[in-house]
């Protein structure tokens, strides 16, 4: 699907496409630049069958950080086995190579829907999560040739209906319901009040919990839900946060649960410039079409600042730019940041004359 057959589908625009990016690499394990991508919540993927196991997961979740760039622009993805497997041996994977190849297996057989609003209307599709070559002339290259499902490339780059997953952080989890309540949790944490509130029923289907097992709240308190949250409140560096609960009795039996969620001083500070990278990458994209230099917000604030806020910063922008265009369009010497905070302060000193 191309970029323009995407969009026709109405499912996401060019500047979500390119604004919705990972961040750090999947080759590097680091806590100072931990990499990151987005997934589709696990309230929009309502339903997963198949062989599929919690290291089959880890896997498509690596696999998708590593080629995230090319989603929508290729069809097939290919990368050398061997580097793949070096990333989850540092991790506690296997020494060899033969369980990636069946984890590929695995990905291929496992179907999964999905489901969500777009407007007035109910979307629902199904797929397979995953393609590959597993044959042995495939394996004997030592290359794994894969696919992501090309309906499901548009969720995924949407922004209101992913979570940013801390990949490396995701790989060391234990335990298929560990794995899973960290991805539920992942898409709250960013919330202003910092909770999830779910009924448990709701949440033992978002855990894909077998309906016979754990039925009652303390067994699954204490198969399910403590031994989770123990990993996640282990490495809280790792996770980008630390998790509470609280369950909430309706009459004589606990009926939902509320997590609370707080971020490591580190994760907040991460977030600032995840935000602000996607910022000046819609940024960069719309000046570079304008046929000009880009101006960031970051700049613009450090003038705004500069000059105590006396001015209309958008307005101080357009006028700049016309003023830039009246000259020819030269170009900057030392940079648009530093022309533009030179015309604005040229603005502020002459108004200060004035009220003199």
């Amino acid at each position: 699907m191309s970029r323009a057959e995407a969009q026709d589908l109405g499912l996401f625009t060019e500047s979500e496409l390119e604004g919705i990016q990972p961040t750090g690499s999947p080759w590097i394990i680091s806590n100072d630049d931990p990499a990151t991508v987005p997934v589709p919540l696990q309230t929009v993927i309502v339903k997963v069958e198949g062989p599929y196991t919690e290291r089959d997961r880890k896997l498509w979740v690596f696999l998708l950080h590593a080629v995230f760039d090319e989603l929508g622009e290729k069809p097939i993805h290919s990368l050398p086995v061997r580097d793949i497997n070096a990333v989850f041996r540092k991790l506690g994977g296997d020494h060899g190579t033969n369980w990636l190849w069946e984890s590929a297996k695995r990905l291929a057989k496992t179907t999964v829907e999905w489901e969500y609003t777009l407007g007035d209307d109910r979307i629902m599709g199904v797929d397979n999560l995953f393609g590959a070559q597993v044959h042995k002339k495939a394996r004997d290259t030592g290359t794994l040739n894969f696919a992501f499902p090309q309906l499901l490339i548009p969720i995924i780059k949407d922004p209101s209906r992913f979570a940013r997953l801390r990949v490396h952080f995701l790989l060391k989890l234990s335990g298929k319901y560990a794995v899973t309540l960290y991805e539920i949790l992942e898409a709250y944490v960013n919330r202003r009040d910092g909770q999830c509130r779910v009924s448990i029923d709701e949440l033992r289907t978002w855990l894909k919990v077998p309906p016979d097992s754990y039925p009652d709240w303390k067994n699954f308190r204490h198969r399910v839900l403590k031994p989770a949250i123990k990993q996640i409140n282990d490495d809280p560096l790792g996770a980008g946060f630390s998790v509470e609960y609280e369950p909430i009795r309706k009459g004589r039996f606990y009926d939902e649960i509320i997590f609370h969620l707080t971020k490591t001083p580190k994760r907040i500070q991460s977030d600032k410039l995840i935000k602000l990278a996607a910022g000046d990458a819609n940024t960069i994209r719309d000046a570079k079409a304008k046929g000009r230099p880009a101006l960031l917000a970051e700049d613009i604030e450090k003038v705004a600042i500069n000059t105590h806020y006396a001015f209309d910063m958008e307005e101080m922008e357009r006028q700049f730019w016309a003023y830039w265009e009246s000259k020819g369009k030269p170009d900057f010497q030392k940079g648009v940041a530093v022309a533009f905070k030179g015309f604005v302060d040229k603005k502020f000193q002459r108004a200060k004359q004035r009220r003199r």
